[in-house]
């Protein structure tokens, strides 16, 4: 499963960002999975650019 999420540059929105989220799971995983996948896609913000630890 993927989901591209599409971002304006903070400092320039003329440059567009599409960022990919790729979660490989097998088949059966999949119904397990799907729904904290979704949670976790929702969560997704831009960052202030500060490295993280």
């Amino acid at each position: 499963m993927q989901v591209h999420l599409s971002m304006l540059d903070a400092v320039d929105p003329r440059k567009p960002s599409a960022i990919p989220l790729v979660l490989t799971v097998t088949a059966a995983q999949h119904p397990a999975v799907q729904g904290d996948f979704r949670d976790f896609a929702y969560t997704v913000r831009p960052g202030t650019g500060a490295a993280s630890a």
